[in-house]
């Protein structure tokens, strides 16, 4: 299998892992859905009544169709980022999995002549959009179903940043529902945890109505790369969770 996802890129000429994206990009992509979940809110109505993929939508509408493009959010524009998308399906770091759909990939854009030393495909934000509530628990939905797919390598297995997105009602939150699920000793075997969520160093204002401080956490993966790039670097997870009631 070596070698298949670098047809039209040689081995040498891309970097495992991808250069990171920093945390002003990701605090940048916190904005813009801080500011879309404030939309959604104003003007189309309680998002309580709206499943998973009813929320995803209308969230990726709104950033694509008004944010991105009308450039509301400073920073976030036509010229700074490629199409918002709900990405076709892509494959995981071996290829052993061909069908992983992850929820929102956000893409910078590169005009530069000289390319990125990158598989393109691959280098992006990637995030994954899971409910927190009565019906959809903290460690079963959102930590086995959702965080996991970055742990093990299916989704964004070449960088080490990437993004869990909660819909949270009925009160969860991340310090009295997902920390304590992630302390559970099986699961911090599963999800490889180094570091529990924790605020970011820059934590955003208060201000952000409907929204708690952005959380980061830390994880290893046990996988080995293709092409004889070594093991796995570690992986930062950013939470960014947000009241759906």
């Amino acid at each position: 299998m070596d070698g298949f996802f670098t047809h039209g890129i040689l081995p040498e000429d891309y970097r495992l892992p991808h250069p990171r994206l920093g945390l002003p990009v990701i605090l940048l992509v916190r904005r813009v859905l801080v500011r879309a979940f404030e939309i959604l809110s104003k003007e189309g109505g309680s998002l309580a009544t709206l499943d998973e993929d009813g929320v995803t939508l209308a969230l990726r509408n709104v950033i694509e169709n008004d944010l991105r493009h009308k450039g509301r959010v400073p920073g976030f524009n036509r010229h700074t980022f490629d199409f918002v998308s709900r990405p076709a399906q892509v494959e995981n770091f071996d290829c052993s999995k061909r069908g992983k759909s992850p929820d929102l990939c956000f893409r910078l854009r590169n005009d530069e002549e000289e390319p990125r030393p990158v598989l393109s495909v691959h280098d992006a934000l990637f995030v994954e959009c899971k409910p927190v509530d009565t019906t959809h628990a903290a460690g079963g939905e959102y930590c086995d179903k959702g965080l996991c797919r970055f742990v093990d390598g299916d989704y964004a297995w070449a960088m080490e940043e990437a993004m869990m997105l909660g819909y949270a009602r009925a009160s969860r939150t991340i310090a009295k529902h997902l920390i304590p699920a992630m302390q559970e000793p099986k699961r911090l075997e599963t999800l490889k945890t180094v570091e529990l969520p924790r605020p970011t160093q820059r934590v955003e204002t208060a201000a952000e109505q409907g929204a708690e401080a952005l959380h980061v956490s830390r994880h290893r993966r046990g996988f080995i790369w293709l092409d004889g790039k070594g093991p796995a670097t570690d992986i930062w997870i950013y939470h960014s969770w947000h009241q759906c009631d």
